[in-house]
């Protein structure tokens, strides 16, 4: 197949209002960042268990003060007395330990 030969109106749009250009939109870029800048982005931390241990007091927002029953890898259970039970993941909001 023999190379295409430019058009000249490739580019333009043809509406009820006469010929338009299209705008040619590049790729984002990555943004500088400032050292003065007060919104560095710090590296991602994965929440982990390590700090609970079984017996340590805890409290959750939504249940109250309890304690820690059983430790695994990506969650602690916790006994919260009359709210039962609960498996609650690493780095929960409102989850502490007292």
């Amino acid at each position: 197949m023999p190379p295409r030969a430019a058009d000249p109106l490739e580019g333009v749009c043809n509406t009820a209002a006469g010929p338009q250009t299209k705008r040619v939109t590049q790729p984002p870029r990555q943004r500088r960042i400032l050292a003065t800048s007060p919104f560095r982005r710090e590296e991602v931390v994965i929440p982990s268990t390590d700090g609970f241990h079984v017996g340590d007091r805890v409290t959750l927002d939504s249940c109250g003060l309890g304690r820690v029953v059983a430790v695994s890898e990506h969650f602690v259970t916790v006994d919260f007395g009359t709210a039962g039970t609960r498996r609650v993941a690493a780095g929960a909001r409102g989850f502490s330990l007292l």
